[in-house]
């Protein structure tokens, strides 16, 4: 009879979706692996986000570091908005405790109640507590009140991270309102359609409940540095033509799958089309079209590391990303006689160097192609 009541105690406990004595107070975040106890496969997939490693990635540690040793602790403050906003609910100055640690947890969007457009960017306003918020209007839960929520449909709730201007007010990320402006806008086409894309998972541990046929948001919500997301991004096709001496290379890149500019996000990301040509009679060639901001600082050097970003006096330099829907043509001229076999290879590479050099830079050459052209007059095979 003890045993058959303890379980009937440790059921409920599990059904209330609660980790033994840590309630969902009001004002409190709950932690994402209490979240997790009950919403395991949402959990899993949250695991594998870079919401999740927003804190603890060692490349954002670096450029952490980095900009609290050149720019100051007040200024290293800023970067924690959006890295570990629980800071400011767990008052944790010292950044010791988990659920800082754990980035973008589930209830600081769970949790989200209004993003408000103000002053250097939107601010997040989060009503911790019992009540969960999210997209579904008839959710039910056993362990948490739950409330529909018409932000959690709409693109604005990404825009508290993914849009920000500095002390001076110049614009450093604009990807939310990239996307305000762009035909995908005004097609209804939100954030969460690209980024958070249904599969088959279950909502509630079936543990907890059973229900079949289930799908759920994608929560691992892929995006610049996934290979996937790049692919349908930028479509590329090249054309070339011997004219004379010449070989004429037009290459036509387009930005058909985001609804934002490519690259977004922080300024030093970058898109590179890498050109090579060699000729059977020994010659090569080079050459490089680069797509993304640039800025310079207070004193006119440009910027090359993201800790930079966040100080006084900082201008935009240039912009030549490619906005959602354009298409460009960039033409190219090799001196390549008739007579010679050309090997031409287009690739296109996406980087991101956070600190300015060779550490920490993550590069994807997410496009590689070939085509070996014949000498002119040359039988076709």
């Amino acid at each position: 009879m003890r045993g058959r009541v303890l379980l009937l105690l440790l059921g409920s406990v599990v059904a209330a979706g609660l980790s033994f004595g840590k309630p969902m107070d009001k004002g409190r975040l709950t932690r994402s692996d209490i979240c997790g106890e009950c919403h395991r496969d949402i959990f899993d997939m949250w695991q594998r986000s870079a919401h999740a490693k927003a804190m603890e990635d060692p490349v954002f540690q670096d450029a952490f570091r980095d900009t609290r040793s050149k720019e100051g602790e007040a200024v290293s403050r800023v970067c924690l908005g959006c890295h570990a906003p629980a800071v400011e609910f767990a008052k944790d100055a010292e950044l010791e405790k988990k659920i800082t640690w754990e980035g973008i947890g589930c209830d600081i969007c769970h949790s989200l109640t209004a993003v408000r457009m103000e002053g250097t960017g939107p601010k997040l306003v989060l009503e911790p507590g019992p009540v969960k918020r999210g997209p579904i209007r008839d959710a039910v839960s056993t362990g948490h009140d739950v409330a529909y929520s018409e932000l959690h449909t709409q693109s604005l709730v990404c825009a508290g991270c993914h849009e920000f201007a500095n002390s001076d007010g110049t614009a450093i990320m604009t990807t939310y309102s990239e996307w305000k402006g762009s035909e995908s806008a005004k097609q209804g086409k939100t954030c969460q359609l690209c980024h958070m894309g249904r599969t088959k998972a279950n909502v509630v541990d079936p543990k907890v409940k059973r229900v079949p046929g289930q799908e759920v948001n994608l929560h691992e919500m892929p995006g610049g540095h996934s290979l996937d997301q790049l692919h349908k991004a930028l479509t590329v096709s090249f054309q070339p033509e011997r004219k004379g001496d010449e070989l004429l290379l037009d290459v036509r890149i387009a930005n058909r799958g985001a609804g934002h500019a490519v690259p977004t996000g922080m300024p030093g990301r970058r898109v590179f089309l890498d050109l090579t040509v060699r000729s059977s009679d020994g010659r090569s060639f080079e050459e490089r079209k680069v797509y993304g901001k640039s800025f310079a600082d207070a004193s006119g050097k440009t910027i090359t590391r993201d800790s930079a970003y966040f100080a006084k006096g900082v201008k935009l330099e240039t912009d030549s990303r490619l906005r959602p829907d354009e298409q460009r043509v960039e033409r190219f001229r090799f001196p390549i006689p008739t007579s010679a076999t050309a090997f031409v290879s287009v690739k296109l590479r996406y980087e991101h160097s956070p600190t300015g050099g060779p550490e920490n830079r993550t590069s994807i050459t997410f496009l590689s192609e070939d085509r070996t052209l014949p000498p002119s007059g040359a039988a076709k095979p």
